[in-house]
């Protein structure tokens, strides 16, 4: 009954904040679920009582979560969204979190001053400081500093991740930057509460292990150290990042719940094990009062709760936490049997004070991971699956130390798989991965990482903190150590087929699979239905593994200009099945646009193979994302306009391109790319007499001469045409004035993010067209698009879609006809329902744009 009745309030809050979207489709599922109440009572299944608690835990669930969504915390933050700096005081309210670029704050702000009137704030600042310095900060100091603040942002793709829309979800109501040493200031006179005084002595002790590890350790050991140890995320390299998902063992670079549960479960063998093996005298009189299983379980606590604290104390790592405790405190009664419904109250005492933790993918995997593990051991130790007897056939008839070791071999690889198979849905929709290596790869890493590496980790850290130095000791252990695991994952990860990336599965496939899941778990014991379950997770694993081309239709032309912030990349997929990418967009230390935006972009699309790959000109911000690009997906042919650069992003792009097998090929007017067939691709620009060979040259000397050397490209496809300006400034506009079709088409983007350096009035008063799109990042520091390239436009009467405000914009159309359909990812936003005569209208339209997606 009470596992029951918390699915049905669990169930009611994931419900909860489509309520406003949906009402009438949930109001139908409610009486559903009713009608089917009410049947089980006639049945006798369930009496009137506990129908009627289900069905009002179901409906409180829902009540809930939409109050929790609907409700706006008081902020006047964003009001004061202005160009000019405010001053700022708060209180930071979460674990310091470093970077190799500064530190990321979280602050309470309390009180702001604009125009020198002074104003009380509130809401919650995620502040980025650059170059802070030797300056260090800890939880719950109270600091003041100056800076603009903008509402949470990201970028806007079908399917994809918006980090605005995240970051509001956690309660963050602004973001800002402040950069140099004093551009923060810690005002000391402020009283502090117990838990900040605690939480900021554990921050500063965070704080002192890494700064000894940033002195002693070098990457990859460093990022691995950091990250397994203490949480820290940023100083892991992406190679290395990416083998770990590759392997299927991503999970041990972060303290989440398969992390913290496996390492929970070996401290508690090795505890046993260890007082089992304690000699005669201490063990008799030590049994007087303990069993091996309390003993274990009290070994377990303290280390758990230690490690959680020293890896900040953060929100998944504690509710991971939370889930160990109510385990442990479930074993200590002996109530193993209930382990699995004081999971599911664990979990509701999480999501009661926050219910929209269960939105959350890190509340979703550290659930399921940690409920996974609790489920094997249970039905392992109370033999109530026949999987339990696959050893017994492979068993010698006298117990020897083999056997043992067998027993624990398999439940090792049941615990691996029952992980895998319960966070795969979740990890295939997010990451877009069937990690099936980490079948394999996680019998072997896991138990090293938490039996080895863990414990020298946290050894090193606690040295520290008692013997005040500034190095790490076992320095050079910890080197080798995480520089061997770093080998050996790279190693694994270049196994053939080891990475398969897939489109994010739907929701209701999703279900589905775990509902089979389920049924194999359940009716194991029932062939028929136990062969009929795992065909059907058989054929969904199939059909994701496939994810075929999906969106287009062959014999039409789809051109989707992607929102990857301040940045070009644009995605052409011909009638021919050929498709054509026109730069990567940018990449930052911490984010890349390839991999971020355009690979799961191409994933969602079933598209596997890049026939042409197209670098406009070597820029950051256009082809800063293309060597992961061509890292990742088959290209056939790579064109550039044969300019080279000696920055560090273009070294990569050179590498990636000679590592890919492909030969740079130099485009300049007149060249075609794309022909015969129904549709050509053109060079209008820039002629060979433009041409650089090297950078640096007398020809390009600045960035204007770099963005006027772009190539500039023309598609036409029968009665549609699109025109790809990429940075192009007056000079290049000037000349093509004097080009066929230079300045016509149906479709044109806009010139360098809309830059006022691009604005050529003859140009644009001369131009044939019927749409702009300019492609430019929100709260840009370069203020694209300039007002007068906006109003020229305006003059012109033609419509102008910005990724900034419409996310991506793609065009789909049919050569041979007139029509051509035009979307945006903000058309595709849900819109709340108004109660009225229209709900029925506007909820189908909502429906509608599910579907289109």
């Amino acid at each position: 009954m009470i596992l029951l009745g918390v699915v049905s309030y669990l169930t009611g809050l994931w419900l909860g904040p489509f309520l406003t979207l949906f009402p009438l489709s949930l109001l139908g599922a409610l009486l559903s679920f009713g009608c089917i109440l009410t049947w089980f009572e006639q049945q006798k299944r369930v009496n009137r009582q506990t129908g009627f608690i289900l069905f009002a835990l179901l409906v409180g669930g829902l009540g809930h979560a939409h109050w929790a969504f609907t409700a706006q915390v008081d902020s006047n933050l964003v009001v004061v969204v202005e160009e000019q700096p405010i001053f700022f005081e708060g209180a930071i309210v979460a674990p310091v979190r470093q970077t190799p670029d500064g530190l990321i704050l979280l602050v309470e702000a309390t009180r702001l001053v604009r125009q020198g009137e002074k104003q009380v704030a509130q809401g919650r600042i995620r502040l980025t400081w650059r170059e802070p310095g030797e300056y260090s900060l800890v939880y719950g100091d109270h600091v003041a500093f100056m800076a603009r603040v903008r509402e949470p942002y990201g970028t806007m793709n079908p399917g994809g991740f918006h980090f605005g829309q995240y970051l509001k979800r956690q309660g963050i109501h602004a973001v800002a930057t402040v950069q140099g040493p004093g551009a923060i200031r810690v005002q000391g006179t402020q009283a502090r509460t117990t838990r900040e005084l605690i939480l900021g002595v554990v921050d500063h002790w965070r704080q002192r292990i890494h700064h000894a590890a940033v002195s002693s350790l070098t990457n990859p050991a460093l990022g691995l150290f950091l990250g397994m140890v203490l949480g820290e995320q940023s100083y892991i390299e992406s190679d290395v990042r990416d083998a770990f998902m590759a392997s299927g063992t991503v999970h041990i670079l972060s303290i989440s719940g398969s992390h913290l549960g496996l390492l929970a479960l070996l401290i508690f063998a090795g505890a046993r094990w260890t007082f089992r093996h304690l000699p005669i005298f201490w063990l008799e009189r030590i049994s007087l009062r303990l069993t091996a299983t309390r003993f274990a379980v009290l070994i377990t606590l303290p280390a758990v709760s230690f490690y959680t604290l020293l890896a900040g104390a953060e929100m998944a790592t504690v509710r991971s936490w939370i889930m160990i405790v109510v385990c442990c405190v479930g074993i200590w009664l002996g109530r193993e049997r209930n382990l699995v419904t004081a999971l599911a109250v664990a979990a509701l005492l999480m999501v009661l004070p926050h219910p929209e933790a269960i939105q959350d993918i890190s509340f979703q995997l550290s659930y399921l991971s940690v409920a996974a593990i609790a489920l094997v051991v249970l039905v392992r130790k109370q033999k109530e699956s026949n999987l339990s007897g696959l050893d017994a056939a492979f068993l010698p008839a006298q117990p020897t130390w083999l056997v043992g070791l067998w027993h624990k071999v398999v439940l090792a690889w049941l615990i691996t798989l029952a992980v895998s198979l319960a966070t795969l849905p979740l990890v295939a929709h997010d990451f877009h991965q069937i990690p099936w290596l980490g079948l394999f790869a996680n019998m072997v890493i896991v138990p090293l990482v938490g039996a080895l590496m863990i414990p020298l980790g946290l050894l090193s850290g606690m040295f520290v903190l008692m013997g005040g130095g500034g190095t790490l000791p076992m320095a050079s252990v910890n080197q080798w150590v995480f520089d061997w695991l770093a080998q050996v994952v790279l190693m694994v990860s270049h196994i053939p087929g080891a990475t398969w990336y897939v489109a994010s599965p739907s929701v209701s496939s999703m279900i589905v699979f775990w509902g089979m899941l389920a049924g194999v778990v359940a009716l194991w014991h029932r062939h028929l239905f136990r062969w009929g379950c795992g065909t059907i997770l058989l054929a969904i694993l199939l059909w994701w593994g496939w994810s075929p081309r999906t969106g287009w239709d062959p014999g039409t032309v789809r051109v989707t200009f992607l929102d990857v912030g301040q940045g070009d990349a644009t995605l052409i997929e011909l009638p021919d099945g050929q498709t054509v990418l026109i730069d990567g967009g940018p990449s930052y230390r911490r984010l890349d646009m390839g991999r971020a935006v355009i690979g799961p972009y191409l994933w969602n699309q079933g598209i596997r193979r890049l026939d042409h790959v197209i670098a406009t000109h070597p820029q950051w911000d256009h082809v800063g994302g293309l060597p992961w690009v061509l890292d990742t997906f088959e290209v056939g042919q790579y064109w550039d306009n044969g300019v080279s650069r000696p920055e560090r992003f273009f070294s990569r792009l050179h590498l990636a391109v000679k590592s890919a097998g492909l030969q740079e090929q130099i485009l300049t007017a007149g060249t075609v790319i794309v022909s015969p067939g129904p549709c050509s691709l053109i060079v209008l620009s820039p002629f060979p007499s433009q041409r650089a060979e090297r950078y640096g040259s007398w020809s390009v000397s600045s960035g204007k001469d770099l963005n006027n050397r772009s190539l500039v490209t023309r598609l036409e496809c029968g009665k549609h045409s699109f025109l790809f300006t990429a940075d192009v400034e007056q000079q290049s506009l000037d000349d093509l004035l004097h080009v066929s079709n230079g300045f016509s088409a149906r479709i044109v983007k806009v010139p360098h993010h809309g830059a006022k350096s691009s604005l050529n009035f003859e140009w644009v008063n001369r131009l044939q067209a019927e749409a702009m799109v300019v492609s430019v990042g929100a709260h840009n520091r370069y203020g694209h698009p300039a007002p007068e390239v906006l109003d020229a436009y305006k003059k012109r009467g033609l419509p102008l879609y910005r990724t900034d405000r419409d996310g991506a914009v793609w065009f789909t159309a049919t050569p041979g006809l007139d029509d051509m359909t035009v979307r945006t990812t903000m058309e595709g936003s849900l819109l709340p329902v108004q109660a009225g005569l229209g709900m029925w209208r506007e909820e189908w339209a909502n429906w509608t744009r599910i579907r289109n997606r």
